[in-house]
């Protein structure tokens, strides 16, 4: 009886019931409704995690294939056989992958600790692997993945190969690619650390492995006005006046320079691209953006962090600027960074 009693207590405390005020009445409604979107906002929040750490763990299951490490899932050799005969320019590291989705064009890595280690996908859209993953599930994480306007086959690569990816709170994905950005609110513009830290990342397409060195990382804004950097739409260069103005416009933008990484017409470019969310930065939508170019053959792969430096006046846009102030205070590299380029 004590706990019958004990029950009708808190129930009557958290429904409206007969006799209350009209006071009551209101704040019963609203602790309700409080309560329920908390709950609500608990569920979605754990169904998120629960989802996410579902693709982590699927990702590292596929990096140890990749690798060719994983025991516990096994591709039958005719079926390896099979896809070796459909591709066989194909590298063999790529080929249980592409038994798993034939839309896998590369393999993603960045720094020795690997904070970025994934495979890399390609569809006739940039919105599907937005939302699935590379079990072609659907997936809030979503997965990296090529401009659908670039070419990545044994004949061509186009000479700027964009990969989109979200930034995850956790840090998967794309989530720490702005810590090169030197200037997040919640770092010292001058401090370019992260980047003499990582300033070389890999990526394996199908047929070839390269390491590529990084020259540049911009905040820009997209899609809403005349100071949007179209650097996603620009895939190959009709001549070297193109793409000088295109490394030009990079460096320009830069937050951080580095003369040791010197860029010439005839370079491939890999370029990483990721939203921020941050209104500090102005109400509008926004991407992290950083650029690396292919090491030349017999170049050596190593960069000399030493050279580089924060870039003292890098271009934002015109909303940056009206929420955070200043102006650019023009061109802050030389023009021997790009070979034979002239500043006029």
């Amino acid at each position: 009886m004590e706990k019958t009693n004990v029950f009708m207590k808190i129930v009557k405390f958290i429904v409206p019931w007969k006799g209350d005020s009209v006071f009551e009445i209101i704040r019963k409604i609203v602790f309700v409704a409080a309560f329920t979107t908390l709950i609500i906002t608990g569920v979605s929040f754990l169904s998120v995690k629960m989802e996410e750490a579902e693709d982590i763990s699927g990702n590292d299951e596929l990096r140890d294939l990749y690798a060719g490490t994983n025991v516990n899932v096994t591709v039958p050799p005719e079926k390896l056989e099979e896809i070796e005969k459909e591709n066989p320019e194909v590298l063999e590291s790529f080929l249980p992958l592409l038994e798993i989705n034939d839309e896998v064009v590369g393999w993603l890595s960045i720094g020795e600790d690997k904070f970025i280690d994934y495979v890399v996908l390609q569809t006739d859209n940039n919105d599907y692997y937005l939302s699935h993953n590379y079990k072609k599930e659907e997936s809030r994480s979503g997965s990296l993945a090529v401009d659908y306007r670039c070419e990545l086959t044994a004949e061509k690569r186009s000479a700027n190969i964009v990969i989109y990816g979200h930034n995850m709170a956790s840090g998967a994905y794309f989530g720490l690619l702005p810590r090169y950005n030197n200037y997040n609110i919640t770092l010292d513009k001058n401090d370019i650390s992260f980047y003499k830290e990582h300033p070389t990342l890999t990526f394996s397409t199908l047929y070839k492995s390269s390491t590529y060195k990084v020259f540049g990382g911009t905040l820009v804004k997209v899609n809403s006005g005349d100071d949007d950097f179209q650097y996603h739409r620009i895939h190959d260069f009709e001549n070297k006046e193109q793409f000088d103005n295109f490394c030009a416009d990079i460096l320009d933008r830069s937050t951080f320079i580095n003369p040791d990484v010197d860029l010439k017409y005839g370079d491939n470019i890999l370029t990483l691209s990721t939203c921020i969310l941050d209104n500090n930065y102005g109400d509008c939508e926004k991407r992290w953006v950083l650029f690396a170019r292919e090491v030349r053959e017999g170049e050596d792969p190593e960069v000399d962090v030493s050279k580089a430096y924060a870039n003292p006046s890098p271009m934002f846009y015109d909303e940056y600027y009206k929420v955070r102030g200043g102006s650019w205070a023009g061109r802050g590299w030389k023009e021997d960074i790009i070979a034979g380029y002239d500043m006029g």
